[in-house]
C-alpha cells in the first residue's frame, strides 16, 4: 500500500486543489457530505470553495457541487483549514493507489482521516467485523501510514 501512482497525475490533483481553493470561504478545507439521491449513502470530501469539494472516494477529483453540508461534531477535531487543505495534497501521494471499498476504506475513512486524524467511517461501522476495520469504524492502518509519511515530507501536519 505505498504510494505507486505516477506523480503526473498527483501533481494534476494538486494543481486542481490549488487552483479552485478559496481560503475566504467558509467551506475551504471543512469536512463536507452530501447524497445523490436515490443512493441511500452519505458522500465525503473536503471544500475548496463555495462551489468545489474535493472528493475523496473513488474518483479522487475535484468537482462542483454548492448544496454540501458541514459534517457536524468534527470542529473540535479538524485541523485547520489550511492544514486540512496541506494534508489532503500528501494523502494523495499515500492513498491514491489504495483499493477503494464501500465498507472497508471509502470517502469517509479518507475524508475524516485528512480532515481530523480519525479514519472512520460511521456508514460501515455496523459490519466492522466484516470490513477489517474496527468496531468504531476505523481503518485499521491508515492512520500509521499517513502520520509516518507526514513525519517525513510534512511534521507541520502532524498532531
Amino acid at each position: 500500500m505505498s504510494p505507486s501512482l505516477s506523480t503526473s497525475p498527483i501533481e494534476q490533483a494538486i494543481e486542481t486543489i490549488e487552483r479552485l481553493s478559496d481560503p475566504s470561504s467558509e467551506r475551504f478545507g471543512r469536512l463536507l457530505n452530501w447524497q445523490n439521491p436515490p443512493d441511500p449513502f452519505w458522500h465525503y470530501g473536503i471544500g475548496l470553495s463555495d462551489s468545489h469539494i474535493f472528493d475523496t472516494g473513488q474518483g479522487l477529483c475535484a468537482f462542483k457541487r454548492a448544496d454540501a453540508k458541514f459534517v457536524m461534531g468534527v470542529d473540535d477535531l479538524a485541523f485547520t483549514p489550511q492544514q486540512t487543505i496541506e494534508r489532503l495534497k500528501h494523502a494523495l501521494a499515500v492513498f491514491s493507489d489504495w483499493d477503494y471499498t464501500l465498507t472497508g476504506w471509502n470517502c469517509e475513512h479518507l475524508s475524516r482521516l485528512i480532515a481530523t486524524d480519525q479514519p472512520r467511517c460511521y456508514q460501515s461501522s455496523f459490519l466492522w467485523w466484516l470490513c477489517d476495520i474496527s468496531p468504531e469504524g476505523d481503518h485499521k492502518t491508515a492512520l500509521q501510514t499517513f502520520k509516518g509519511y507526514l513525519l517525513e515530507t510534512a511534521p507541520e501536519l502532524v498532531r
